[in-house]
């Protein structure tokens, strides 16, 4: 029996794009992160906000993508699905222009609605397309591709986006001058819309392609397709109302809301609507009593929250332990990853054949554990390859969750699978828990570091503000000095600068008022003091002692971050970092260990994620499944 009869290969062919775009565009943002991090100059957890934004808007678009199958069609899903993210990709043009990472995280939503909508449609549009049997089978055939879109997406990020993005780190570009730092931004931000806007014109044709497209959910007679096209748009207005609302009490409500917890409040309105519906409360509460389907939801929860955890990771653990090595670079165990990703998917969708995918979806799971725990506390160059690894060992779990948990479904399939990409919400809870683990962990150690060289009015400094580390600004300054004027190119210009730089500050001692503030802002990190902060930094520069060395210079050059933040109240913290410098050689060592331990230790997320989908392949093999519809069978009608 063929996997896909022949009068549905060519709109089978046509989803498979879709799978293979979505993918893409997975993958690609994936890079955004990253991306974003060092353009918009913020932490991990708050770069983030990017996989919130876009898995966000999978949970909340899910319903609303299942109620427009029920009342529509496929084809209808399918179109709009496109269309909001052409909407959305536009909508980078705008974002890059104004260099706004909130546009960008507003496109981003749009953009991943339509990718939810989607998918929310074509898994089950493929499972339709041909015999029960197959059904398994014929969605992993599909779901191969989506890997092959997802490594075209790291190519495209990788020599469009990364490799276009400036060296400098997020404190060098503090250091900047504000015409040089925009002029970098604005050309990083013209090579992030590159791919993104470029892609619409794909999107386009298989478009155009489902315009013309019937299906058969449209040709075949049912209670929805005969139902007035009034009480369909009727239906659908009012789950668009449910969307709407939380949003309009989160704009308007005086409290302040974290971005997963506007997700979840969103995520209100089209449940409640669901629950308001007679006939859809009826779907509801039949999925909600089928034990696989709900424990299915919850295992598609954790998967995806490991699989966009570890991907989104991925670039920041390998530059944390191979320090130096830029964003391009790191890209490359990315792709490697995708690849042992595409290859596993492609073996165990062939061999499904002859074994249970339930099992071999336990199995790969154990394996997933171990991978991560060699990525933990492996030396540095094994470790990498079994985080690459643990690609392979999810290569096969979304599309077999997916199957075992709507496998003999009726007419609730459609809502059953909004559920299942509700899940995906996994994406947008646990990768920026992820990234809250490394944050806090560094600053953690980096307190530590301080306290065990007894400077503990450092580490309170440290510990008080995680978002803002004195020790590491004034690292960045005091590696100014190290540039090698003989090397010429970048070095040449970095030494030239640090000179004039070190000679403004020495000369500011001697400046008043507003010839003060003029050579006080050109300074690293100081272009935008404020009258206040400039104030204090005159006050604090007249506790320095003069400077007896070029050694010494530089160390008090290197103080600015501290000069211009602390105030009187905490000037035993200043009194101390002048009496006593930093040792900042043995210091930079320090904190490259601070960050390989902290991406390291966030490494138990993952495992965690691995065991809830080693549980449920376990207890929902076919043994199970087929126990659970013989008494689904012999329930009286």
């Amino acid at each position: 029996m063929p996997i896909v009869p022949k009068q549905y290969r060519l709109p089978f062919f046509m989803l498979v794009s879709c799978f293979a775009l979505w993918g893409l565009l997975n993958n690609m943002t994936d890079n955004l992160v990253p991306a974003f991090s060092k353009i918009f100059m913020i932490n991990a957890s708050e770069s983030a906000g990017v996989q919130i934004s876009f898995y966000g808007a999978y949970a909340v678009l899910a319903i609303f993508a299942s109620i427009l199958l029920e009342e529509f069609s496929y084809k209808a899903g399918v179109l709009i699905g496109l269309g909001f993210y052409m909407i959305g990709a536009l909508c980078y043009i705008p974002a890059a222009i104004g260099q706004s990472f909130d546009i960008y995280l507003m496109a981003i939503f749009v953009l991943a609605g339509g990718l939810s909508i989607l998918e929310t449609t074509c898994n089950p549009f493929v499972l339709s397309m041909g015999s029960q049997e197959t059904s398994v089978r014929r969605l992993n055939f599909a779901q191969a591709f989506n890997p092959i879109g997802s490594l075209t997406g790291i190519f495209l990020a990788k020599y469009f986006i990364l490799s276009h993005l400036n060296d400098a780190d997020m404190d060098a570009r503090k250091a900047m001058d504000p015409e040089q730092l925009n002029a970098i931004v604005s050309d990083e931000l013209f090579w992030v819309c590159v791919p993104y806007v470029g892609l619409v014109a794909i999107a386009a044709v298989i478009w155009f392609f489902f315009c013309r497209y019937k299906s058969d959910d449209e040709t075949v007679p049912t209670r929805e397709n005969t139902r007035p096209l009034s009480s369909k748009l009727g239906r659908l207005g009012l789950c668009i109302a449910f969307i709407l609302v939380p949003f309009l009490f989160q704009y308007y409500s005086s409290f302040e809301f974290s971005m997963v917890q506007q997700i979840l409040i969103m995520m209100i309105g089209p449940i409640a609507f669901l629950i308001i519906m007679p006939d859809y409360r009826c779907q509801l509460m039949k999925l909600i009593r089928l034990p696989r389907y709900t424990c299915g939801v919850v295992a598609q929860f954790f998967y995806v929250g490991v699989q966009i955890a570890v991907w989104t990771w991925t670039i920041k653990y390998i530059m944390s332990v191979f320090p130096g090595m830029q964003e391009a670079a790191a890209s490359n165990y990315y792709i490697f990853s995708i690849i042992l990703f595409i290859a596993c998917r492609a073996i165990t969708t062939a061999l499904m054949k002859k074994f249970n995918p339930a099992n071999m979806m336990a199995l790969f799971a154990v394996a997933g554990i171990l991978c991560c725990l060699g990525t933990m506390y492996l030396p540095k160059e094994i470790s990498v390859w079994t985080l690459v690894a643990i690609s392979g060992c999810m290569s096969l779990m979304f599309p077999t969750i997916y199957g075992i948990a709507l496998r003999g479904l009726g007419s609730e399939v459609k809502l059953g699978a909004a559920g299942l990409i509700m899940a995906i919400l996994g994406g947008a809870v646990i990768t920026p828990y992820m990234g809250a683990c490394i944050d806090n962990t560094t600053v953690k150690n980096q307190v530590a570091y301080f306290e065990s060289i007894d400077r503990p009015l450092i580490a309170q400094v440290e510990a008080a503000d995680s978002r803002k580390s004195i020790s590491g600004s004034m690292l960045t300054l005091y590696k100014m000095s190290e540039a090698n004027a003989a090397e010429g190119g970048e070095q040449a210009k970095t030494a030239a600068k640090f000179e004039k730089n070190l000679q403004t500050f020495q000369s500011l001692p001697s400046l008043t008022g507003t010839a003060f503030s003029e050579a006080a802002k050109t300074l690293p990190g100081c272009s935008a003091l404020t009258p206040a902060e400039l104030s204090l930094f005159k006050d604090n520069l007249s506790r320095l002692p003069a400077a007896a060395s070029r050694e010494q210079q530089i160390q008090q050059f290197s103080l600015i971050p501290a000069l211009t933040t602390l105030p009187a109240s905490r000037a035993d913290v200043l009194n101390d970092l002048i009496s006593h410098p930093l040792d900042m050689r043995q210091f930079q060592t320090a904190q490259e260990n601070f960050v390989e331990k902290a991406v390291r230790s966030s490494f138990f997320i993952p495992i965690i994620c691995f065991a809830v989908v080693l549980i449920y392949g376990f207890f929902f093999r076919n043994v199970h499944l087929k126990k659970e519809e013989d008494e689904e069978e012999s329930v009286p009608a």
